[in-house]
C-alpha cells in the first residue's frame, strides 16, 4: 500500500482544533488560524450510501507511506479542488436547494439579489468549509465584490462570505456573539468549526481573526 497508489486521492478538511485534541494527537495535521487541517484519501470509484468512500490518514498510515505532513498538504491542495469542487451561492438559493421546490428556488434567486450573504462549500456540501484553503478562491471572490470579506464559519461543512462593503454599520461584536450562540445551541458539537469571525483583506491577500 504505497503512497503512489493514493497520492491523487488525498484531500483535506477543516475541523475545530480545540474540540478535537484527542483526534489530532493521532493524525497528521496542519494548523490554520485557530482551526486544524486533516487529511483523507477520497475514493471517487467506491460508493457508500449516497456518497463516496473515504479513509482518514492517521500517523501510522503516514509513517507507512514514508512521507510527511507537508507532502500530504501539497497533494491535498492540488486534489481537493479537483475532486470536490467549489460552490458559492446566495444564502436563500442554498436553503431552497435543500427543499427541492422550483417555485421556492425562483423566489430565493430574487431574494439573493438584495442579501449580501453567500454560502461557500464543495460540490457534495460535506466538509466544505475547507474551500477557504483553495488557491485564489477568496482572492477571486473579493475581486468580484471589490471588497474585503468577512468569513463566518457556519460549520465544518460550509462558510458564509460577506463583502465588508455591503455591511457597513454592522456590529461586529454582535456577529461574533451570534456565531458563538449558534455553535452552542443549534449545531451538533462535532460539526462546530470555530467560534471566531475572520476577515480576508484584499490588499494583503490574507485571512486573519477579527479581534
Amino acid at each position: 500500500m504505497t503512497f503512489e497508489k493514493f497520492n491523487k486521492s488525498i484531500v483535506f478538511s477543516l475541523i475545530n482544533k480545540e474540540k478535537h485534541q484527542e483526534l489530532l494527537s493521532n493524525v497528521p495535521h496542519k494548523d490554520y488560524l485557530d482551526m486544524a487541517v486533516i487529511f483523507y484519501a477520497y475514493f471517487t470509484e467506491v460508493k457508500i450510501d449516497d456518497g463516496n468512500a473515504s479513509m482518514l490518514v492517521d500517523n501510522q498510515l503516514m509513517e507507512k507511506w514514508e512521507i510527511d505532513v507537508d507532502t500530504l498538504m501539497e497533494h491535498a491542495l492540488e486534489n481537493t479542488p479537483r475532486l470536490l469542487g467549489l460552490k458559492i451561492r446566495g444564502i436563500f438559493s442554498t436553503i431552497a436547494s435543500y427543499m427541492d421546490d422550483e417555485a421556492l428556488t425562483e423566489i430565493a434567486e430574487q431574494e439573493d439579489k438584495y442579501t449580501p450573504l453567500y454560502v461557500a462549500t464543495n460540490n457534495i456540501a460535506t466538509y466544505g468549509a475547507g474551500v477557504v484553503l483553495y488557491k485564489d478562491m477568496l482572492k477571486a471572490f473579493a475581486a468580484r465584490k471589490k471588497s474585503d470579506l468577512y468569513i463566518i464559519p457556519c460549520s465544518i461543512h460550509e462558510l458564509i462570505l460577506v463583502a465588508s462593503s455591503e455591511c457597513e454599520g454592522m456590529d461586529v461584536q454582535e456577529l461574533k456573539k451570534l456565531i458563538v450562540d449558534v455553535n452552542q445551541f443549534d449545531l451538533p458539537s462535532d460539526e462546530v468549526l470555530s467560534d471566531s469571525l475572520y476577515i480576508y483583506k484584499r490588499d494583503e491577500d490574507s485571512v486573519s481573526l477579527v479581534a
